[in-house]
């Protein structure tokens, strides 16, 4: 019950005037209006907007009645400097105890300054009569899950492409540890939940040729690398929002480092096509191989054909006996008719007595001309030929038989009277010549 005047009835004596007095009560300023308490807890999340409302301050009080109504102002003033909070809360009003947001609190970034993501406000009631109490407010950051995962690498921001390298030997196949700039690794940026690694399918087909340790981030190759493969490393953290990151992983090998990968080809189709390859040349190789070796017997056989036949080969005694009685025979059947012709020549009528017909000067002169003709031609070097019409009657050279390199049998030479006796050199006259 609130008290705004006391009435008071007097009188003086038992006979006086009773008289009636009214006395007002006037409020006057004699408390301070105060704080519940002298300490405020206030936690923030980082993802609260600009403008909203973060606190509204609700247990200050004034023990009098007329300035706890509608008289009190509040204030913000700064309290340590290192957690300065004046920039970032304000009261909406000076007379409202409400306490606004005016600047984004980010988590990330505040810690990454190396700062404690904490703010101090000291706020001041005051009632009209200049009467005050203050309090201290402690605005904790709340971190939030509003970041993805990133990949750590030296030298590198925000605004960073996340980029591997790594260089294999041609057709290596297994671990890639040695990756630049540094070995594949993220983290959570919100540092609330843990990540996990795997690799982004690709129209290439270069991912199904790899496989990644979806805790580690270690890549693996399962396909021999022959060329430059581009993968695509995605990190997932694990929560309901599974928000995620991407990383290019570039896979070069020591005769392609130079060179920028084959889009559009897969390494598996690589693989098998170099496969391909391979056998295609060890194909051309063997059949080059037989060939050489079918050439060589091809040789080999030809050279053993034109050697010279051993002497114990039976055939070729067989053959050269048939030839030297071949020989013999044709030279007895020569001999033979030039007796028979002789014979009878010395029995006719032409033979005179048994003696040899006169043989006229132009005779002589054709058989000189002929004769000389033929002497001149067997004057002429020539190698020596054995043709088997004349007697040898030495033991045959069996060396002379086994060489190979002979091309020629030396003729043998006659003297010229006996080429003059030989029945092809006889001049032939009619009968009746002398008469």
């Amino acid at each position: 019950m609130v008290v705004t005047n006391v009435k008071l009835r007097i009188s003086c004596g038992a006979t006086s005037t009773v008289t009636d007095m009214i006395v007002i009560v006037e409020s006057v300023n004699e408390f301070p209006p105060e704080f519940g308490k002298n300490y405020y807890h206030i936690n923030v999340n980082e993802s609260t907007a600009v403008g909203s409302l973060v606190y509204t301050i609700s247990d200050v009080t004034d023990r009098d009645i007329d300035e706890a109504d509608n008289s009190l102002t509040y204030t913000i003033s700064k309290d340590l400097e290192e957690f300065d909070g004046t920039p970032y809360f304000v009261m909406k009003t000076g007379t409202s105890p409400d306490i606004m947001l005016q600047k984004v609190v980010d988590y990330d970034a505040i810690v990454a300054s190396g700062k404690i993501p904490t703010f101090l406000i000291r706020v001041t009631v005051q009632d009209h009569g200049g009467r005050r109490d203050d309090a201290l407010f402690n605005f904790t950051i709340i971190n939030e899950d509003d970041l993805p995962p990133a990949f750590i690498i030296p030298n590198c921001d925000s605004g960073c492409t996340p980029s591997y390298t790594t260089i294999v030997p041609d057709g290596f196949r297994g671990a890639l540890t040695n990756v630049t700039p540094a070995a594949l690794k993220a983290v959570d940026q919100d540092k609330q939940h843990a990540v996990q690694y795997s690799l982004v399918r690709d129209s290439a087909g270069y991912h199904s040729a790899f496989r990644i340790d979806r805790n580690t981030g270690i890549i693996t190759a399962l396909s021999p690398v022959l060329s430059t493969v581009a993968l695509i490393v995605k990190v997932t953290e694990i929560s309901a929002l599974q928000r995620f990151a991407l990383a290019n992983m570039l896979v070069k090998t020591n005769s392609s480092s130079g060179s920028q990968p084959n889009v559009g080809r897969s390494v598996v189709k690589e693989t098998d096509d170099n496969m391909t390859i391979i056998v295609i040349v060890v194909a051309i190789v063997a059949v080059i191989i037989i060939g050489a070796l079918v050439l060589a017997l091809v040789i080999y056989c030809k050279r053993q054909r034109e050697k010279m036949v051993k002497p114990g080969d039976v055939s070729s005694s067989q053959s050269t006996s048939r030839d030297a009685l071949q020989n013999e025979k044709e030279l007895s059947n020569s001999r033979q008719e030039l007796l028979q012709s002789y014979a009878m020549f010395m029995t006719s009528s032409e033979g005179k007595g048994n003696a040899l017909p006169p043989i006229t000067t132009a005779d002589m002169m054709i058989g000189t001309d002929e004769f000389k003709k033929r002497s001149r031609k067997r004057r002429k070097k020539e190698q020596e030929i054995f043709d088997g019409t004349r007697k040898y009657d030495m033991e045959a050279d069996i060396d002379f038989f086994r060489q190979g390199t002979k091309s020629k049998i030396k003729r043998s030479t006659r003297s010229i009277k006996e080429q003059r006796l030989d029945p092809k050199y006889w001049i032939t006259v009619q009968n009746g010549y002398l008469e």
